[in-house]
């Protein structure tokens, strides 16, 4: 099985075309979980903080989007 690479940084127009695929990443995360720190070095939440850096009105703070995944996780969980 051939390893995937990131050769280059995405554009930000790359970046908010492919925002989605990075959420859903982030909430694979949390469903395997994965601790915050970890999950901080992922490609993800890089790329999610670069749109958030760039775009802070329109991009959430990935560490806020972590929190809220683990929270609707516990939620789900306690139903």
């Amino acid at each position: 099985m051939a390893t995937i690479t990131f050769t280059h940084e995405p554009s930000l127009a790359e970046l908010r075309e492919t925002e989605a695929v990075y959420t859903r990443a982030m909430e694979y995360l949390v469903a395997d979980g994965v601790r915050e720190g970890e999950a901080s070095k992922s490609v993800c939440w890089r790329r999610l903080n670069r749109l958030h850096q760039a775009l802070p009105d329109r991009y959430g703070n990935p560490r806020a989007l972590f929190l809220s995944l683990q929270a609707h996780q516990r939620s789900q969980k306690a139903a």
